[in-house]
């Protein structure tokens, strides 16, 4: 990557993803190894998509690519709302939109959504909730009961399939529809032999953990890179890039996101949602308080005891305070937002479960 001096000095100790376990193993390869392995597939055509959170990440990626700091340039550049994004989110996505213009960039900045599900994780879990659909798609931290004490104990997390679901693979969906556009043909027809895409994924060095694949398991044409992790980069040093560059620095997430933890100096912590996004911070409650009554009825496949709370405690009992708080100066908001979805899913999925 021919980066800029400041950039560099990010990288004076930087990590040799070569010698980890995952990349000898073949689970990923440097976006270098699979350009040739495509080139030599007679893969003529290959797009270059960044797959834009909106948070960190992605966001250095991008701003590389506006600068014009990486050894390629994008085609596509593209944000999946997964419909549980904070207003803060959808601010920076924004932000970064402008500065796009102030580089009169003309790579397509796409935003797109779930295919089925355009309401996102909210629409999941509200048809969750009201109907008999049973496949629950996010992260939750889970208890179960001791058979001989009949206490709670942790059982672990779910897999993390709402960042499969709600983001990546909406991403692929976009770009294939894009480029199949793009080339004067029908998306729903066979994509041409000699097209290929790699999809840039904005997973740290750290984050190596979340690395599956480097090949899509949906469109057997993409390909899933990681920049950063070919970097050496951690998510510390997205954060204190953007930070020494004054743009935005709030970390992508959904603000019911079972990753949030207590006090973490920059994001990624309830606090941050109880003070920006109050009524979504009661939300999150409401969920949370709602997925464990629904379970008790026994209507459902997950037989664990859920919660969003990493201590494995009810939301609104681990901060009572600002629930007391935001409740009063939210419930009429609550209510209407409650409402309007239980209208949609009726009408949209007809059959409901009785509360």
């Amino acid at each position: 990557m021919n980066m800029s001096l400041e950039q560099l000095t990010l990288f004076e100790d930087e990590k040799n993803f070569r010698e980890h376990l995952k990349y000898r193993n073949g689970v990923f390869k440097s976006k270098e190894e699979i350009i040739n392995e495509l080139k030599r597939e007679g893969k003529e055509r290959i797009y270059h998509v960044l797959s834009f959170g909106g948070g960190t990440q992605s966001a250095h990626l991008y701003d590389s690519h506006l600068k014009g700091e990486l050894d390629y340039k994008y085609d596509l550049v593209i944000f999946s709302d997964t419909g549980a994004e904070p207003d803060f989110i959808h601010e920076q996505v924004a932000w970064w939109k402008q500065r796009k213009e102030q580089f009169k960039d003309t790579t397509p900045f796409l935003c797109t959504h779930h295919k089925s599900m355009k309401g996102g994780l909210e629409e999941m879990l509200f048809r969750y909730l009201q109907t008999d659909y049973q496949r629950y798609q996010m992260v939750t931290y889970f208890s179960k009961l001791d058979p001989l004490t009949g206490q709670e104990v942790p059982a672990g997390l779910t897999k993390r399939q709402c960042t499969i679901d709600f983001k990546i693979v909406p991403v692929k969906q976009a770009a294939r529809k894009w480029v199949m556009e793009s080339i004067g043909l029908d998306p729903n027809k066979r994509m041409p032999k000699d097209v290929a895409f790699i999809i840039d994924i904005g997973f740290s060095y750290d984050e190596i953990r979340r690395i599956n694949t480097y090949k899509s398991p949906q469109f057997k044409y993409m390909y899933l890179s990681y920049p950063l992790v070919e970097m050496g980069l951690t998510t510390d040093e997205s954060i204190q890039f953007l930070q020494e560059n004054k743009f935005p620095m709030k970390r992508s997430r959904c603000y019911l996101c079972p990753f949030n933890c207590d006090n973490r100096e920059i994001g990624m912590d309830w606090g941050e949602i109880i003070r920006d996004e109050g009524l979504s911070f009661l939300k999150a409650c409401y969920f949370d308080e709602e997925l464990r009554r629904v379970l008790a009825e026994g209507k459902k496949a997950l037989t664990n005891i859920p919660y969003f709370h990493y201590k494995r405690i009810p939301l609104r009992e681990a901060y009572p305070e600002d629930y007391k708080r935001l409740k009063n100066e939210y419930q009429e908001h609550l209510e209407t937002w409650i409402e309007s979805w239980s209208d949609l899913i009726k009408k949209k999925y007809s059959r409901t479960v009785a509360s």
